[in-house]
């Protein structure tokens, strides 16, 4: 009788162990495709800023030509991802909620933040989980500029930078697939690098501007060349001409 009983629960003790490890595979999956959900997210958030010009809402990346009208953003281990909360203007980075909010072993919690498995995001991990989130990082300096601007003028009035330049443009538009132009209200223009920007040299359609202040912004030592005509040089505090 005795090893009837033991033989019982040298067979529960196995059953057991076998769920428990069935249990922890699954685990293991959910939490990678967790993590693949905010990386494709990232990455499509990019890719629509370098395409459209505009902060995309989670709703816009769920189209064919981004993450597909079918993609989900299930989380089994709290709410669902979530980016269109996100406040653009006092936040430094771009974020994600943590996505772990009930209660669950340690190594679901190491896996998430594991970064072998992440490449555009980065998890930060607070003893208080309403103070942990996701970063996601920009790649290409394209994109990381154009983000910068839609912060600088989502305060303004016109909070978008039109894909092609015209006539009739003001504020921030796309002069080519290399530059961008911004216009003041009398039609003058500053032309800029996408890939450097505001650390590059730039193009202004007239001298009037020298004094604008967006130039300021530029870095020491950037070359203003004014379309057809003189080239001048960015000091520390003032603007001088090149002979």
């Amino acid at each position: 009788m005795k090893n009837i009983l033991l033989i019982l629960f040298i067979c529960v003790s196995f059953l057991n162990a076998k769920d428990s490890l069935v249990v922890q595979q699954q685990n293991v999956l959910y939490v990678q495709n967790l993590i693949d959900i905010e990386e494709k997210i990232a990455s499509n958030f990019e890719k629509y800023l370098l395409q459209k010009f505009e902060i995309p809402t989670l709703e816009k990346l769920k189209t064919d030509e981004y993450l597909g009208s079918n993609f989900t953003v299930t989380n089994k281990f709290g709410a669902n991802i979530n980016i269109d909360n996100i406040s653009f203007i006092t936040t430094p980075n771009l974020k994600f909620d943590y996505a772990i909010t009930k209660t669950v072993e340690l190594y679901v919690k190491s896996l998430y933040k594991r970064e072998l498995y992440r490449d555009m995001t980065t998890v930060y991990e607070d003893n208080d989980v309403d103070k942990s989130y996701v970063s996601f990082e920009l790649k290409s300096k394209e994109a990381k500029n154009i983000f910068s601007i839609l912060k600088t003028i989502s305060t303004e009035t016109k909070k978008t930078i039109d894909s092609s330049c015209t006539t009739t443009s003001t504020g921030y538009c796309i002069a080519n697939l290399n530059t961008i132009r911004w216009y003041d209200a009398n039609s003058y223009w500053i032309e800029y690098s996408i890939s450097d920007f505001e650390d590059g040299n730039v193009t202004i359609s007239t001298a009037g501007l020298l004094t604008n202040s967006k130039l300021d912004n530029l870095k020491v030592g950037a070359s203003i060349f004014v379309k057809d005509g003189d080239k001048y040089l960015k000091l520390l505090s003032s603007i001088v001409r090149i002979d």
